[in-house]
Formats: structure tokens, C-alpha cells, sequence
């Protein structure tokens, strides 16, 4: 390990810095996602206006990603919201591949419940952000999200258990639903327990 790379691990630790990355098709609803675990934390901070709180969140935006910031539990969060729409050679995968995922804790996969072809297409998301390494060392955190479940189910929970537990790709599968905020505290609750067990690893 390099002395930058050490160096920008103690930082991270000393900071409580968790950075994930949210990824799967185009209209899986991965970014009304993120707004509902942000607003979810606003409703969690005894004693402050949401508005200022939310007021302090820190946003990047490009044409194919959007950098969320926010704090929760005494942890800093980093988000970067991937673009569902892939053009080869137009995608931060294909462009900024390392810097994007190259210090990312957890990675959350989203697939819509009503769409099959978005649970299909996680395996391209999975072979693009190239984790073999990174899983069998257990330094990162995989969770699937079967998002819009006020929708019309077209995936079996049978195809989502042959990807999920132990010694399988997912150790956790959440279901939501942004709209009503269903799942978003138990996302939120796992984002938060694995950012802390792995910022103990650095």
C-alpha cells in the first residue's frame, strides 16, 4: 500500500467518512432513493430544523452523476448517484472508472420490482464495477434493493434468494418504496451499521 493510499485512509477513518455509490438502470428510482434517505436523516436530528440541516448537505452535480453529502450518527456521508443511462465512452464508469469507486466502502444495487430486465442488468453493473478483489477481502459492503414496491411484482423472491446470503454476491436485500418511505429506515439503518463495521477495518 502506497503512503497516499495509507494517508487517505487515516483521514477517512479520522473524519468517519462512509462513501457508497448507487447504481443500476435508468428509472429504477436511485436518486428519489437518495433524497429519501437524506430526508429520512433530517427527520432524525433531535433539536434542529430540518430546512437547516438539509440546507447544509452538499451537492456536486455533472450530466452523468450527482455527489450527494450528509451527516448521520456521527458519520459523514458520500454518495455518488450513477447515471442509469449508459452510452459506451459516456459513462463516469468508463471515463473516471478509478477515481469514482476506487475509495468506495458500500455499493448499493438498484433493481425496480416491476421490471425485469432491471434485476437482469445488475450483473453488467456488477462487471463493470470490477469488485472481485474488493469483496473477497471484505473491505466493502454489497447491497440490493428491489426499489418501487407499490408496483406490480415481476421478480420472484426465489430470483432474488439465489443472489442473496452467505457466500453469495449480496449480503442484504432491502425493499423500498421512496414514495411512501417504506424500507427507507431499514436502508438506512444497514447503510449506517455497515459504514461503521467497516471504517473499524482501515
Amino acid at each position: 500500500m502506497g503512503k497516499l493510499s495509507q494517508f487517505l485512509k487515516r483521514v477517512k477513518k479520522s473524519r468517519k467518512l462512509v462513501r457508497m455509490t448507487i447504481v443500476g438502470d435508468g428509472a429504477v428510482g436511485k436518486t428519489t432513493l437518495v433524497q429519501a434517505l437524506i430526508e429520512k436523516t433530517t427527520d432524525n436530528v433531535n433539536g434542529s430544523n430540518p430546512k437547516e440541516v438539509l440546507d447544509k448537505k452538499e451537492i456536486t452535480r455533472t450530466p452523468f452523476m450527482e455527489i450527494e453529502s450528509w451527516a448521520y450518527k456521527d458519520l459523514h456521508f458520500q454518495c455518488y448517484d450513477l447515471a442509469g443511462q449508459r452510452t459506451p465512452g459516456g459513462h463516469p464508469l468508463d471515463l473516471i472508472k478509478d477515481q469514482v469507486i476506487k475509495s468506495i466502502d458500500i455499493y448499493i444495487f438498484v433493481f425496480s420490482v416491476d421490471r425485469y430486465e432491471s434485476f437482469e442488468n445488475l450483473n453488467n453493473w456488477m462487471e463493470l464495477m470490477d469488485l472481485d478483489h474488493k469483496h473477497k477481502n471484505g473491505k466493502i459492503g454489497l447491497i440490493l434493493v428491489g426499489n418501487k414496491i407499490d408496483l406490480e411484482r415481476n421478480i420472484s423472491d426465489e430470483l432474488v434468494e439465489s443472489v442473496v446470503g452467505k457466500r453469495k454476491y449480496f449480503q442484504r436485500y432491502i425493499e423500498t418504496c421512496s414514495l411512501d418511505g417504506r424500507g427507507i429506515d431499514k436502508l438506512l439503518d444497514e447503510i449506517t451499521d455497515l459504514g461503521k463495521k467497516l471504517l473499524t477495518k482501515y
